[in-house]
């Protein structure tokens, strides 16, 4: 009889063991936060293109960090764009994989609404900025502007750039000289809204 106890409690603890272990798993990893299609839901906190990541806060309000590489595609409004595009407070979902070494990767990420939806009504100042084309980089929608101060700034084409602003972006050629405005988005980076 006290053999029967001592069993019964410990196939008890197992189980409690094997049960807490089951729900430890979901904190650490997306878990029961991926939809049905394996897509990581959330608003972008950050994109960091030198090391390749990208920081959501999904709808749970987690933090989820992922990985991607030259061939992840951003579709919006059923264009392809460049991971560099992203900014924060765009709304989107990641298809995303879990690899061998437990990071999370991404292949495709849909914008569900850009941060510009997103914003409030009210009229954002525009920043401007002039210089000289140094480098364009057609494949990912962004060209190197040398600026009057020598700095040299990457300015990359808005989600919903107009078909003007993209016509003009086709006929940019090395040592043009430009004049733009949009929002600056980082020391280095610019958003073109506009040539002037």
């Amino acid at each position: 009889m006290k053999i029967k106890r001592h069993v019964v409690a410990f196939l008890s603890l197992i189980y409690v063991t094997l049960a807490g272990c089951h729900e430890l798993g979901h904190i650490d990893g997306l878990g029961d936060y991926w939809n049905a299609n394996n897509d990581v839901v959330g608003e972008v906190q950050f994109v960091d293109t030198r090391t390749r990541e990208i920081e959501i806060r999904d709808d749970s309000g987690r933090t989820v960090t992922m990985r991607y590489d030259s061939n992840t595609k951003v579709v919006f409004q059923q264009r392809n764009y460049p991971v560099a595009n992203l900014e924060p407070g765009d709304y989107i979902a990641a298809r995303v994989q879990q690899e061998s070494d437990g990071r999370y990767f991404t292949q495709t990420i849909t914008v569900r609404e850009a941060r510009q939806e997103r914003a409030s009504n009210t009229p954002a100042r525009l920043d401007r900025t002039s210089g000289r084309v140094e480098y364009i980089d057609a494949r990912h929608g962004t060209f190197e502007l040398r600026d009057t101060r020598q700095r040299l700034i990457v300015v990359s084409i808005d989600f919903n750039a107009s078909h003007d602003v993209s016509e003009r972006f086709k006929r940019l050629r090395n040592g043009d000289t430009v004049r733009i405005e949009g929002k600056f988005v980082g020391q280095d980076r610019f958003e073109l809204g506009n040539f002037l």
